[in-house]
């Protein structure tokens, strides 16, 4: 007798009535497809440093990397220089500083832990990094070249990744366009450590007219805050503000794979509108000349931030979690394994909001919250007027790990 292949299960489900299958379809339909993907992730915090306690200050902390004391690195902008933190917040070392000497750089917006060991200092204009060895001493100092024209001085350096034994990094350049108009060029790029460009992973160019700057948040929108790099050594970079789509691509730019998730656009109230002109106000503010307006769209981005954690795992955050947020929960991230398969939402619990507090999620899963980040920028940039920027914000810098 020849044995049905079709597994038992599936020959009683045909057994059932069609009333009984209408009504096993309705009730599937109605459970909440991700209730059995989310899960609730307590984050217990470890120390904060910086504060009305503290004698620590900190005047705009933008990057937060970890250290191989179990500590951390704590960029300050404003400062011109990083904190070195040891595994229970005290302070170990300050590194860098303002100035054209070695190790240092004359403005800063970045930093990176460069495959060699090494720390190096971004400097914005003329992009440039200083390399700092781990206990501080100050290393070489390289150019970020332009492609068109390597002894260009209007190359910015914007972020940076090591990436192997080269450099990951989000490079601007502004180039005349026509007449009365420059033209802003985004690349997220790899270079040697020399400073020699060599693979363009994406790119965006905006024109924007000099006599009248208006600073638009679809035209200047670039991949800042939506690029990692896996331990595997792969660039993972979110290139659609609107869209909830991941480019993996090799260090050769070969493109591996795409992640895709469920877009969810989260629109924006009025108020919320208005705090994003005020700090895309703050940036406009930066470009040196009188700023004619600022336009902002309607809707978060999509995805807001991508952490790559030392297991392969991603943490992708979003303006939907950043936005509807239960109490108590910091943000929900959608957590993706090494292949780019969805595996459940994570709501990492802790106090804060992404509206004022900046994020940091760490390849060894600690989570750093800066309270008062957005504030604090608003402040540097001399927007006070233009943002309600509250002078008595005093910024802390608290790190988390997750429990269990």
């Amino acid at each position: 007798m020849k044995r049905n292949p079709l597994p038992t299960r599936f020959l009683n489900l045909l057994t059932l009535s069609l009333p009984t299958l209408s009504l096993l379809a309705l009730l599937l339909l109605t459970v909440p497809l991700q209730a059995q993907t989310v899960a609730t992730a307590p984050l217990t915090e470890q120390w904060r440093q910086g504060g009305e306690d503290s004698e620590l200050f900190f005047g705009n902390v933008l990057q937060v990397l970890p250290a191989d004391d179990g500590g951390l690195y704590v960029l300050d902008t404003q400062l011109v220089k990083i904190f070195h933190l040891d595994a229970s917040g005290a302070l170990v070392a300050e590194l860098g500083g303002p100035g054209e000497g070695p190790g240092e750089v004359s403005n800063v917006n970045s930093m990176v832990r460069l495959g060699d060991g090494r720390l190096g200092l971004g400097q914005v204009l003329p992009g440039a990094v200083a390399c700092l060895l781990p206990d501080g001493t100050p290393s070489d100092k390289f150019r970020i070249r332009d492609r068109e024209d390597s002894g260009s001085a209007f190359v910015l350096f914007m972020n940076g990744w090591a990436l192997g034994d080269d450099l990951l990094a989000i490079a601007m350049q502004w180039r005349m366009g026509r007449e009365g108009h420059m033209t802003q060029e985004m690349a997220l790029r790899s270079y040697d450590l020399q400073g020699n460009p060599l693979v363009d992973f994406t790119g965006k160019s905006t024109d924007f007219e000099l006599a009248r700057f208006v600073f638009t948040e679809q035209g200047f929108d670039f991949v800042w805050n939506r690029c990692a790099v896996s331990p595997e050594g792969n660039v993972v970079f979110a290139p659609q503000r609107d869209e909830y789509a991941l480019q993996v691509c090799a260090p050769d730019g070969t493109v591996l794979r795409t992640i895709t998730g469920r877009t969810r656009l989260h629109g924006r109230t009025g108020e919320q509108r208005e705090e994003a002109r005020r700090s895309h106000a703050a940036i406009a503010s930066q470009y040196g000349r009188p700023v004619a307006g600022v336009e902002v769209l309607d809707t978060d981005p999509a995805v807001t931030g991508v952490a790559a954690l030392a297991d392969g795992r991603l943490w992708v955050r979003t303006g939907q979690g950043d936005r509807q947020r239960p109490a108590g929960v910091l943000t929900t991230v959608d957590e993706f394994d090494a292949e780019g398969s969805f595996v459940r939402q994570v709501q990492l619990k802790a106090p804060g909001d992404p509206a004022r507090d900046a994020i940091h999620i760490l390849p060894d899963g600690r989570v750093v919250v800066v309270t008062g980040a957005v504030q604090a920028y608003r402040r540097e940039t001399n927007t006070e007027a233009e943002g309600g920027v509250d002078d008595d914000t005093v910024l802390e810098v608290v790190c988390y790990k997750l429990a269990g």
